[in-house]
């Protein structure tokens, strides 16, 4: 029987992000998608799945223990059955509708994978939308979740690592879808971002969204640089490099691994300081799916504040539309 507190949970597209990848999960590990984190959370009930592909849509229901399957949108509407919360999982350009068919549902909390759309007018008009009828919208910015990050932010606001000297970021596979991440945390972390050039198109990977080199600037003109790694055909990248004055904090592989290094007197030119090799350590960035749950619980539950919303990722999306619109220099 379930529990009487339990929020029900329907997913929308039944593929990697929404489940897939965790099929293969160690038991110990931290779940990194919608099912895996919803299903492990004694707050929720993961209990209606869709996806146009029934072959698909089973293999998905049948693994997770999802009571209830559906091939398209009116078979849910038919069914009656409330959803407090709807993950959106499907492909970023089906993401507008699905998330407009599921108003007439009125759950109480919609999680949408990003972007919500290539279009920033589109992104606008939903929000407006949802908050009209109540909806509260979340994107999946999983950042705003890390811990580590999160660390870093209140770092910064207390100064403890004294001022910001630079900010070198590394990403491929476009602006908008692999950009946005880094301009989404950055953001979060320092906030009042500008954009000042913008660099020759790079198309590694999808033909309307290149990769470009973007010079910005934070608050109190910290400069930051927005580096085009290695074709994503070659590997994916996606990393940090923040320069304080009392030492430097790389994050590495996406957030999987951060490098910290600290200033010290050189020990081979008198009179200069240097940074040592640092150390390295595990991130927590596998744990954001969760802390997503979790926040996602504490703010139907108790009021909490969420972490990433569609304001802040219009923020984010403003801004890859300034890059895109920028003129060449």
């Amino acid at each position: 029987m379930n529990n009487l507190n339990e929020l029900n949970v329907l997913i929308i597209g039944c593929g990697n992000i929404a489940g897939f990848l965790d099929m293969n999960r160690k038991v110990a590990a931290e779940p990194i998608t919608h099912a895996g984190a919803f299903s492990l959370n004694p707050n929720f009930k993961v209990s209606g799945c869709m996806d146009s592909d029934p072959s698909k849509l089973e293999k998905f229901s049948e693994f997770w223990g999802i009571d209830n399957k559906y091939n398209s949108f009116e078979d849910i509407v038919i069914s009656k059955q409330y959803y407090d919360v709807i993950c959106i999982c499907s492909p970023t350009d089906e993401h507008i509708k699905n998330i407009f068919e599921c108003l007439s549902l009125a759950p109480k909390l919609i999680f949408c994978e990003k972007p919500i759309s290539n279009s920033l007018e589109e992104v606008i008009k939903i929000n407006s939308a949802c908050k009209e009828l109540g909806i509260l919208l979340v994107v999946n910015y999983t950042r705003r979740w890390d811990e580590d990050i999160i660390r870093l932010k209140s770092e910064i606001d207390s100064n403890s690592r004294g001022s910001i000297r630079s900010v070198v970021t590394y990403y491929n596979k476009g602006i908008l879808n692999n950009g946005s991440h880094i301009l989404d945390f950055l953001n979060f972390l320092i906030g009042d971002i500008k954009v000042k050039f913008v660099s020759d198109p790079i198309y590694d990977f999808f033909t309307s969204d290149p990769t470009v080199c973007v010079t910005l600037e934070g608050k109190s003109s910290i400069p930051i640089l927005m580096v085009p790694a290695a074709n994503a055909s070659d590997f994916s990248l996606l990393e940090m490099q923040i320069i304080f004055q009392k030492g430097m904090v790389s994050m590495l592989d996406g957030g999987l691994k951060w490098v910290e290094r600290d200033v010290e007197d050189s020990d081979i030119f008198e009179g200069y300081k240097t940074l040592n090799s640092g150390t390295e350590r595990k991130g927590k960035y596998l744990k954001s799916m969760s802390n997503a749950v979790d926040n996602i619980w504490r703010t139907l539950s108790q009021g909490d504040s969420l972490n990433s919303t569609a304001d802040t990722a219009i923020a984010a999306h403003n801004l890859c539309d300034i890059i895109l619109q920028k003129k060449i220099n």
